[in-house]
């Protein structure tokens, strides 16, 4: 189990869940896009459904959940949000010459 955090609210959901929550946005990020998915939390001890809208301007934070030991219903969940990740595209990352410590060696000349 994960803990979410997302708005100033926390809630605990499924480490399944909070993957492809993590992975979607990433990939809504690179889209420059931006959706409203529903997914099962626990919160207050009550199992509900939070909904969330993701994108560029989401700020997101996850944490393991120690002592929560809950059945989430989330497969359906899961599916859902790697079909929409897949949907959006293959994106590629390319690091600029400050994010790579030292740089690592490379030459960005050739690049």
């Amino acid at each position: 189990m994960r803990i979410l955090s997302y708005s100033g609210e926390s809630v605990v959901t499924t480490n399944g869940v909070s993957e492809a929550v993590v992975d979607y946005t990433r990939a809504l990020i690179a889209d420059n896009s931006a959706d409203v998915v529903e997914i099962p939390v626990l919160f207050d001890d009550e199992e509900l459904t939070a909904s969330m809208i993701l994108g560029p301007s989401s700020q997101l934070i996850v944490v393991p959940s120690h002592g929560v030991d809950v059945e989430l219903r989330d497969e359906m969940t899961i599916a859902r949000l790697r079909a929409k990740t897949a949907a959006l595209g293959p994106h590629t990352v390319v690091a600029t010459e400050s994010e790579i410590p030292g740089n690592a060696g490379l030459a960005f000349d050739y690049l």
